[in-house]
């Protein structure tokens, strides 16, 4: 019991670190893209930008320090369940066509309803790893070390599977743009 909790929590640190990693480097777009969802006047992005980038850091930090503790668990909720209502309010409206702006490995180009259910199976975990937190028993650092090691084996499986998710869809739009301009020199 004691190894899938670390899995799950070590897996949850580095999905987390993706993304704050990608959102410190890429600080511009991620900002551009809250404007995006239109949910906030423009003047509050920027410093909700940095305000949920603090909160990540925080929770991350707790994750990889003292595992699933409460705050953690209270930070990470937080942030899902604020992240999921954003893209399901953008979906309701029909607005599709925006970066989901999660960063690092959970990165979309477009908004879909599969952003919505990752989040919520996050969700879920983040839930059970905190009930979970209290009956974990010790274990020694180098079964914390393997735990690591699987969780980032099933992270760098996640980047192979988006990277050929990423080259399917331009490859078929390739297609798709070369029969429109066929279609078009025909008519």
């Amino acid at each position: 019991m004691s190894v899938f909790y670390f899995i799950g929590v070590y897996l949850l640190g580095i999905i987390f670190a993706s993304a704050w990693i990608d959102k410190v480097r890429k600080q511009q777009a991620h900002v551009q893209q809250m404007n995006a969802y239109r949910l906030l006047p423009h003047s509050f992005a920027a410093p909700m930008f940095y305000l949920f980038l603090f909160v990540e850091l925080l929770c991350t930090a707790s994750l990889f320090l003292w595992n699933m503790s409460f705050a953690a668990a209270i930070g990470l909720t937080a942030l899902l369940c604020i992240y999921t209502g954003a893209v399901a309010f953008n979906l309701l409206r029909g607005h599709r066509d925006i970066s989901c702006g999660c960063g690092g490995l959970l990165e979309n180009d477009r908004l879909h309803w599969g952003i919505v259910i990752r989040n919520g199976m996050m969700l879920a975990l983040v839930i059970g790893l905190f009930f979970m937190h209290a009956h974990v028993a010790p274990v020694p650092w180098s079964l914390k070390t393997v735990c690591f090691l699987i969780a980032v084996a099933v992270c760098f499986v996640m980047a192979v599977g988006q990277e050929i998710l990423l080259f399917k869809r331009k490859w078929l739009s390739q297609f798709n743009s070369e029969n429109e301009l066929l279609e078009k020199e025909i008519n």
